[in-house]
């Protein structure tokens, strides 16, 4: 019985045992964790230390590269953030702590080395820093690396002298005068010594050709100042002669004389840049674009005929062709810039119609753009300028003369042709635009769903959606219309030009759509008539369903913004009697659209009527009324160069 029991307990002990190991075991399992997991996790931590330095969260950041370094301290990335924070906080007794143990396990780092340095100067012993650096710098045989650290090192210090004598005594040690040429160029012009500036940044320039379009870009963030401009041009041209045939700095030139609207001698060293570069066009189609886009239309316009005359430029001739015709087309809308519909929640996609206003077909430029396009339809059939020239044909179609059927042939006509993914979207886009500009609003939905479907996750499906939105709200289905726009917020992304035009018409819609009695709803109704009407460009239809909803409906949410619609319809019709009625009307109430009514008043009569003595006179109301409007700097700025008394009008 005894030894019965003591195998029992023998037994027992066993088994404890055995649960015991197999517990360490697990256990040490479960904390053990491989080389690759910890180097994951410490990089996700450095990364959110970056975000909080992002934010500003500093301390929250200095905390991270603290646990870090403590876990890595051979990490270059951590000793590096972790100093940099260090010395801007100036903890200069942790500092010592971070340098000395990171050099103890590598003695040799250049950096941690310069910092050894920077600390010493930082805590005011001068002498000591600079033999340091002059000991170590020796003793890394001044390399290039140590030269960089030490100079970059003394800029931070604010050391500037100091700084390029560093430079100076490298050059003379390895005996070139180009070395370091770029960090020179840009701590120049830092310091403001532009020409020195520019003569590092053409040393630059000759290590390697390509370098010439950085060093144009630098040189193009110089003052606008026309003495300054003439000595680097003369710099410049004194590089063209002691460097031959070198078509990238004849480019800088050209860059740098267009930079100061010297256009003609622009356009002659591009020229010299395409005979170099066997008169490929690029230069000087590139060129061209650059001044249609400052609004020098006849300089490209003259630019791009000479492209097409000139037989060496034969490959660059549909393109300069399609130039042209642009450039006919923005010269007209040049001269069309003041709508009353702008100033609607300006620049909002639901709100702003897309059309052009008060061109003729029988206006020269857009006479002239036809012509170009049905030239290059005619003679470059099966091509992808011919179907960009049925898009712009069709736009000038839709936009500018308000001609749908018209429209839709060239869109159709432009789809067909199939050879450029690019102008396919735009026609599948327009096409709903077309939809709406109809009326056509049970075919709409079915036809960007459609759409959307087919090319999902493709840069079309934004605008579809966006159309789609805009039905939604002209229908007035508005739930849905909130339910949706939340989705295509998500589509969007914050970053997207279109996202706060979705949240002003989500605010839109909750103030003065859904709220309110049956007779807001129905006023609702006859509001989005009239925003249905004006899309479509059935602008005195529009009028009169406003007019309508004001008579009978005059005290709902939705009279507000409908009485400065309707302000902005009399103004588009010229009628300034009616105008004045109407914006009376808005200013004798607590309308939030007063302010804006009044600058428009004042905006339209100043740049489309030529009116400066009206536009003086709603101004001064709109100072005087509204002193705390966020246009008032604007409008003083305004009154002051005009030196004009207001003329009387009705009393307000």
């Amino acid at each position: 019985m005894i030894n019965r029991n003591n195998y029992n307990v023998i037994k027992l002990i066993k088994i404890s045992l055995i649960v015991f190991v197999c517990g360490i075991h697990l256990t040490a399992q479960q904390s053990w964790k491989s080389p690759e997991v910890i180097k994951r996790e410490l990089d996700t931590k450095y990364r959110l230390a970056i975000q909080f330095e992002q934010q500003g969260q500093i301390d929250r950041a200095l905390d991270i590269y603290q646990y870090l370094f403590d876990q890595d301290p051979t990490n270059a990335n951590y000793y590096s953030r972790y100093t940099y924070r260090l010395f801007e906080l100036k903890k200069y007794d942790r500092l010592e702590q971070v340098i000395s143990s990171y050099l103890g396990n590598k003695p040799k780092d250049e950096t941690a080395l310069t910092d050894l340095g920077k600390l010493y100067f930082s805590r005011g012993d001068t002498v000591l820093a600079e033999q340091h650096w002059e000991k170590y710098w020796k003793a890394s045989n001044y390399s290039q690396f140590f030269t960089q650290s030490l100079f970059n090192c003394l800029i931070s210090l604010r050391q500037y002298d100091r700084a390029e004598n560093v430079i100076t005594l490298a050059r003379e040690h390895f005996g070139r005068e180009d070395l370091f040429a770029i960090e020179l160029a840009n701590f120049q012009m830092m310091r403001g010594k532009y020409i020195k500036s520019v003569q590092e940044y053409l040393i630059y320039g000759r290590q390697n050709h390509r370098n010439y379009q950085y060093v144009s870009n630098q040189i193009l963030r110089f003052p606008n100042d026309s003495s300054l401009f003439i000595q680097i041009d003369s710099l410049v041209q004194l590089e063209i002669l002691q460097t031959k045939d070198v078509p990238d700095l004849y480019e800088l030139r050209a860059d740098l004389l267009f930079r100061f609207k010297h256009y003609n001698a622009a356009i002659e060293q591009t020229m010299i840049v395409e005979s170099l570069r066997n008169n490929t066009g690029n230069a000087v189609l590139d060129l061209a674009t650059d001044l249609l886009s400052v609004g020098e239309f006849t300089f490209a316009e003259q630019l791009y005929t000479t492209i097409i005359k000139k037989p060496e430029f034969r490959a660059a001739v549909p393109k300069a062709l399609l130039g042209l015709a642009d450039a006919f087309e923005k010269e007209m809308l040049a001269e069309q810039n003041y709508s009353p519909f702008d100033y609607f929640y300006r620049d909002n996609f639901f709100f702003v119609p897309e059309y052009i206003y008060g061109v003729s077909a029988s206006d020269y430029y857009i006479g002239r753009a036809f012509s170009i396009y049905d030239s290059v339809i005619v003679n470059l059939p099966k091509s992808t300028y011919t179907a960009k020239a049925l898009y712009r044909l069709a736009e000038l179609r839709f936009r500018i003369l308000h001609d749908i059927d018209g429209a839709e042939r060239f869109y159709t006509d432009a789809l067909k042709s199939g050879l450029d993914n690019e102008t396919r979207d735009q026609c599948i886009v327009r096409q709903a635009d077309l939809l709406i500009a109809r009326g056509e609003l049970k075919e709409l939905q079915p036809y960007i769903r459609k759409n959307i479907v087919k090319y999902s996750g493709r840069t079309i499906e934004k605008p579809l959606a966006l159309r789609y939105l805009l039905g939604l709200y002209y229908q007035g289905e508005l739930d849905s219309l909130l339910i949706y726009s939340n989705d295509l917020l998500g589509l969007l992304g914050v970053n997207d030009p279109y996202f706060n035009d979705v949240i002003e018409l989500q605010n839109f819609t909750e103030q003065f759509l859904i709220s309110g009695d049956s007779d807001n709803r129905n006023a609702v109704r006859d509001y989005l008539k009239s925003e249905l009407l004006i899309r479509q460009s059935k602008l005195s239809e529009a009028r009169e369903v406003l007019i309508y909803l004001l008579e009978n409906y005059k005290d709902t949410e939705i009279a507000m913004p409908a009485r400065y619609r309707l302000l902005q319809l009399e103004l588009f019709f010229n009628d300034r009697e009616q105008s004045e009625m109407t914006l009376n009307f808005m200013l004798s109430g607590s309308s939030q659209f007063a302010d804006d009514a009044l600058y428009m008043m004042g905006d339209l009569a100043h740049f489309r009527d030529g009116d400066a003595h009206y536009a003086a006179w709603w101004y001064q109301i709109l100072l005087e009324q509204y002193p705390n409007s966020f246009m008032k700097d604007e409008i003083r700025k305004r009154l002051r160069s005009m030196h004009t008394t207001p003329q009387n009008t009705q009393e307000l």
